[in-house]
C-alpha cells in the first residue's frame, strides 16, 4: 500500500475529478460513510455525537457524518468551529443539514454527548494552528471523550512524523484511500490512534509513481525438494571484541534459525576459545587481532571469499583506528553482498561515507537513529521527524540499501524506493536486538534473493518475531534471544498470512 505526501493526495483527488470526470461531492459522500462505519465498528454502543467542522472539505466530510448518524438514529450536534461562510462541497452539505432540519449550535456542553468526530483540517494543513481552532483543539482534547478525527488529527502535518502541539488526540483516524506519512510514524502516529484506511473511489493505479510503501506483508523462499545446504547460502560474520561476544553469538544463531545453510562466524584469533563453546550449529574461523580483529583479518577473508555467499561485519567490534581500515577493505575488495552494522557503522562514520561511491557490490547498511546521525550528519530529531525521506535520500546518493531502524523501520534501495515496516513491539527496545536482524537480513542475502526482496522480508520476519516474544514473555521481559526462538513460529505466520494487519480497511 503506497504512503502519500497531502500534495501527492490533491493530485490524486484532482486526477480523480478532472480527469475521470468522479464528480468531488461523491468523493465527499464516501468519505464521511467510511467514517460512520468506523465509528458503528469501534463504538457500537455510542448514541450521542458531536461533529466539529471546519470550513474546508474535511469540515463537509464531518457534515457528512453528521447528516448519516442523524438519519440512523442518533443525538446528532455539529458547531462549525471556524465560521459558516462553507463554499462549494462544504456549503452544499451544511445547506442539506439544514433542510433536515439540523442547525448548528452555538453553545455546546461536552457533557451531552459520547462522542467526538474532528473535522477541523484535513492533510492540506500545515501547522502551526492558529486563532479559534485553538481553542477547539484544547476543548476536544480536554473532554475526555472518545475521539474519531476525520483524515488526519487536526493540527498534525500530513507530512511529518512531528508531534505538533497543539494537536488533536485521536483514538482513531479514518484517512482515505491511502495512508499519510504522519499516520505510520512516531511520534505523530501517537495522535492518530488506531488508524482506518477507506476507500472512497480514487484508483490506486493513479499513485503507482509513488515510490513510499508501507510494507504489510512478504513472501518467503521456498526450498526446492533436491536442495542441499551449500544451495542455502554460507554467511561471515565478522566482528567481535572483548567484552563484546555476544553480539556475534546472537547474530550467528539468528543466521541459522533464518534459513542459512551455512553459518561462519570470524572472530579475533584470542577470543576463539568463548565462540567454540557458546556455538554448536555454527563454525568459527580464528582471524588476525588480539581482543579485536586487525587489518590482517581482511587479507584473511578476502583470499577465501569464494566460500561465502554474504558477509556481515560489525557486530561488537568495537570502534578503533584499525576498524577504519577493515570496512574500507572490505568496501573495495569484497565482492559478495556486505551487510554493515553496529560499530562497523561507527567506524565507516570515522572513515567518511563517501567511499561507499567506490563500491561495487551490493552493500547494506543498518543503523538505528544515532547511527545514522553520525552517518549523515542530520540531527536526530530531524531524522525521526522525516524518516522516509532522509532514508531514500542517503540511498539514492550513495548507491546502498538502508535499513534505518527507529521505532519504525524503513528500507531505502538505490533506486529511490522506500519501504515502512510498522510491525514490532515496544519490547524490542533492548540491546542485541539489532545483532540478531543483521543475522537474520545476511542469511537472507546469503540465499541468492534480490536484496530488496531479502531485506523486505527480513525486517517484517523480525518485527513479527518480536510480537510474537513479547506474547509469550513480557513487554519488559523480553530478550534478544527471544527473537531469535520467535522466528520459526513468524515464518508460519507469513506463510499463511495469519497475522492481524496494524490497519483496519473499509472497502
Amino acid at each position: 500500500m503506497k504512503v502519500l505526501k497531502a500534495k501527492e493526495m490533491q493530485l490524486l483527488d484532482q486526477r480523480t475529478i478532472e480527469g475521470l470526470g468522479v464528480p468531488s461531492i461523491l468523493l465527499m459522500e464516501k468519505a464521511g460513510l467510511s467514517v460512520v462505519e468506523a465509528i458503528r465498528r469501534e463504538f457500537p454502543h455510542v448514541k450521542r455525537v458531536l461533529v466539529v467542522a471546519g470550513k474546508g472539505n474535511n469540515g463537509g466530510d464531518g457534515l457528512v457524518v453528521a447528516r448519516h448518524l442523524h438519519l440512523l438514529g442518533y443525538k446528532v450536534g455539529y458547531v462549525l468551529a471556524l465560521g459558516e461562510d462553507l463554499k462549494g462541497d462544504a456549503g452544499l452539505q451544511l445547506k442539506i443539514l439544514k433542510s433536515l432540519g439540523l442547525e448548528p449550535l452555538r453553545e455546546v456542553d461536552f457533557k451531552d454527548f459520547d462522542l467526538v468526530v474532528d473535522a477541523l483540517f484535513g492533510t492540506g494543513f500545515e501547522p502551526p494552528v492558529k486563532g479559534e481552532a485553538l481553542r477547539w483543539i484544547e476543548l476536544i482534547n480536554n473532554s475526555h471523550l472518545p475521539v474519531v478525527s476525520v483524515d488526519i488529527p487536526s493540527g498534525l502535518s500530513a507530512d511529518s512524523a512531528r508531534e505538533y502541539e497543539p494537536s488533536v488526540k485521536a483514538d482513531i483516524t479514518v484517512t482515505f484511500q491511502f495512508p499519510k506519512v504522519c499516520h505510520l510514524l512516531y511520534p505523530s502516529a501517537k495522535r492518530c490512534g488506531r488508524l482506518y484506511v477507506a476507500n472512497i473511489g480514487i484508483p490506486t493505479w493513479l499513485a503507482q509513481e509513488i515510490k513510499r510503501e508501507v510494507l504489510l506483508k512478504t513472501n518467503p523462499p521456498k526450498r526446492e525438494p533436491d536442495v542441499h545446504k551449500g544451495l542455502m547460502g554460507h554467511v561471515l560474520i565478522l566482528g567481535g571484541s572483548t567484552g563484546k561476544t555476544g553480539a556475534v553469538v546472537m547474530s550467528a544463531r539468528a543466521s541459522t534459525r533464518t534459513g542459512a545453510g551455512l553459518v561462519s562466524v570470524g572472530i579475533p584469533e584470542d577470543l576463539n576459545s568463548i565462540f567454540e563453546s557458546s556455538l554448536v550449529e555454527e563454525m568459527s574461523i580464528p582471524l588476525g587481532g588480539k581482543g579485536r580483529l586487525s587489518v590482517e583479518a581482511v587479507k584473511e577473508v578476502l583470499e577465501i571469499q569464494s566460500r561465502f555467499s554474504a558477509v556481515a561485519v560489525g557486530m561488537g567490534m568495537d570502534r578503533y583506528q584499525e576498524g577504519r581500515l577493515i570496512i574500507r577493505e572490505l568496501l573495495l575488495g569484497l565482492e559478495r553482498p556486505l551487510l554493515i552494522d553496529a560499530d562497523g557503522l561507527n567506524n565507516l562514520a570515522d572513515l567518511g561515507v563517501e567511499v561507499l561511491k567506490e563500491r561495487k557490490g551490493i552493500t547494506v547498511l543498518t543503523p538505528h537513529v544515532g547511527e545514522f546521525e553520525r552517518l549523515s550528519g542530520l540531527r536526530k530529531d530531524y531524522i525521526v521527524e522525516n524518516l522516509i525521506d532522509v532514508a531514500q535520500d542517503f540511498a539514492v546518493k550513495y548507491g546502498c540499501y538502508l535499513v534505518l531502524k527507529s521505532s519504525r523501520t524503513v528500507i531505502a534501495t538505490p533506486e529511490g524506493r522506500a519501504y515502512l515496516s510498522i510491525r514490532g513491539t515496544p519490547a524490542m527496545a533492548k540491546g542485541g536486538v539489532g545483532d540478531v536482524l543483521s543475522g537474520i537480513l545476511v542469511a537472507l542475502l546469503g540465499r541468492g534473493m534480490p536484496a530488496e526482496e531479502a531485506l523486505k522480508l527480513g525486517v517484517f520476519l523480525h518485527g513479527l518475531a518480536g510480537e510474537i516474544a513479547e506474547r509469550k514473555r513480557h513487554r519488559e521481559s523480553l530478550r534478544a534471544l527471544d527473537l531469535v526462538e520467535a522466528i520459526p513460529e513468524a515464518y508460519n505466520l507469513i506463510e499463511n498470512e495469519a497475522f492481524d494487519s496494524p490497519i483496519s480497511y473499509i472497502p
